[in-house]
């Protein structure tokens, strides 16, 4: 056999081919061996959406009611007479619901009456005193006047004769007045002239004998005065004298013991015993319409107590459950029946102190049907109690302490029963049509709120997010994020760190 041999040149080539495919065999082997120590983290991924958000307090129980829902109760004892109607009736304010019958309170009212028709007749009695009274009181005033205008008439014409004479003296006072007044003015006028002629004299425009006759003007002013002022006192002395003298013959009119005086004295003495008889009679009459009023004032509230027998409607409504029945008897406070308004339905619920303060007036509500949660009802809160209560009734703690909610539905459902139990979310807060992600994304520390996102790579990177509302399950972005943005979330027992590779599980 023959020898084959290979060139130097394809044996060079061959050698190299070798080496080149072990080369690669290694970097295979490597890559393969460095690719399975990178360690990838789980994580499930979720998308932002543009929805709403809703801050809820939810779990709370309530009872579905009519509004104005109440018990009536019966305010007196008594037996019923008559059921005027039957559960379900549609019933207007004011109408007759039930009557009671208070056989003792029937015969007290009899008795007032009896008591009232005799106390009557009694002021019939008094008012016909009182009028002789009256007219006994005229008669003696009008003798009175007629002896008064007999004996009247002289001292009325001895008054008028000294009042005529005080006038007199009064106009003579005011003459002399007048007098004194012109002497006055005369002295002032001569002092003057004098004054005048002393400083001609000095200047020597006059003679001696001027200025002397002058001085002698003065003197006699001086003197005229003086006499007026006497004049005047004499008169003033004259007219007090006739005014004491009018008073002292006042006086003696007032103390005269004459025959028409003493008449008119008795006359006077009539009419005090007439005016005494008078206000005996008034205080008569009065004392019987007193007792005749306090006797209305019973009978009335009799009759009021008589009227609670007749229980009415308070609202117009309807009768939702009948507790009295034909001939019970019902205590005070004893439920008789129970009424609402059918034309609004409401939730009471009670909350804790602490979400009452969430809660505000007319904020949205969600109403859920117990046994019926695919049924929802919607309303607003009407009114929150400013009272907290103890639901217990004991002091087991502020576990207890409750404060009642009203919710008003937005329509009245008429298949739903009142007293049905309930189920309602209170909407605190409400953000639509804005960026929302599952408030398990959110990942906080120190200095920033963020989410984990995957890039290009695969590995996870941190996103500085702004978050607005909090929901239950979801919260608002408002910014670092937009809809269809694609979030992270790692697991409790798998946490990221910036730059980890990631692997999305199902599910």
């Amino acid at each position: 056999m023959k020898n084959f041999k290979f060139k130097p040149g394809f044996k060079l080539l061959t050698i190299s081919a070798s080496l080149t495919s072990v080369t690669l065999g290694c970097w295979l082997i490597f890559a393969i061996f460095t690719q399975s120590k990178i360690q990838t983290i789980p994580v499930r991924m979720v998308t932002a959406t543009q929805n709403k958000v809703e801050d809820k307090i939810t779990g709370e129980s309530g009872i579905l009611k009519l509004d104005n829902q109440r018990n009536i109760k019966s305010p007196i004892t008594g037996t019923v007479e008559q059921v005027l109607v039957k559960i379900g009736d549609k019933v207007k304010k004011d109408q007759t619901l039930i009557r009671l019958r208070d056989t003792e309170t029937q015969i007290k009212l009899q008795e007032f009456a009896s008591d009232l028709k005799e106390k009557n007749l009694q002021l019939v009695d008094k008012q016909s005193s009182l009028k002789r009274a009256e007219s006994k009181l005229l008669e003696t005033q009008q003798e009175y006047r007629n002896i008064q205008t007999t004996y009247g008439n002289d001292i009325n014409r001895k008054k008028d004769e000294k009042i005529r004479e005080i006038q007199k003296r009064k106009l003579e006072v005011t003459r002399k007045q007048q007098a004194l007044t012109a002497k006055t003015t005369d002295l002032k006028e001569s002092k003057v002239k004098l004054a005048e002629n002393k400083q001609l004299f000095a200047k020597g425009f006059i003679s001696e004998t001027e200025l002397k006759e002058q001085e002698k003007k003065v003197i006699q002013a001086e003197t005229d005065l003086s006499n007026a002022k006497d004049e005047l006192s004499l008169s003033n002395l004259d007219l007090e004298q006739q005014k004491l003298e009018l008073q002292s013959f006042l006086q003696d009119v007032r103390n005269n013991k004459s025959e028409p005086q003493q008449k008119l004295k008795e006359a006077k003495t009539k009419i005090d015993q007439a005016v005494q008889e008078l206000n005996q009679a008034k205080l008569a009459l009065n004392q019987i319409m007193r007792e005749i009023d306090k006797l209305k004032i019973q009978r009335q509230k009799i009759a009021e107590e008589l009227r609670k027998t007749v229980i009415t409607a308070p609202i117009d409504g309807v009768i939702l459950n009948l507790q009295a029945k034909l001939g019970d008897v019902i205590e005070p406070k004893g439920d008789v029946l129970v009424i609402g308004d059918p034309t609004q339905q409401i939730v009471e619920l009670k909350l804790s102190p602490l979400d009452a303060t969430k809660v505000k007036i007319r904020q949205k509500a969600e109403i859920s049907i117990v046994g019926f949660q695919s049924q929802k009802l919607t309303g607003k809160v009407q009114q929150i109690s400013l009272l907290a209560g103890d639901t217990q009734n004991n002091n087991q703690g502020v576990d207890n302490v409750k404060i009642t909610a009203i919710v008003r539905l937005d329509q009245v459902n008429k298949n739903i029963v009142p007293g049905t139990p309930v189920t309602v979310a209170l909407i605190i807060a409400q953000r639509d049509n804005v960026t929302v992600i599952p408030s398990e994304a959110i990942q906080e520390n120190e200095s920033e709120t963020f989410v984990w996102i995957k890039d290009q790579q695969g590995k996870a990177v941190k996103r500085i997010i702004k978050t607005g509302l909090q929901g239950l399950d979801n919260i608002e972005v408002k910014s670092g994020l937009k809809p269809g943005d694609e979030i992270l979330i790692p697991t409790l027992e798998n946490p990221l760190n910036e730059g980890d590779y990631v692997v999305i599980k199902m599910q």
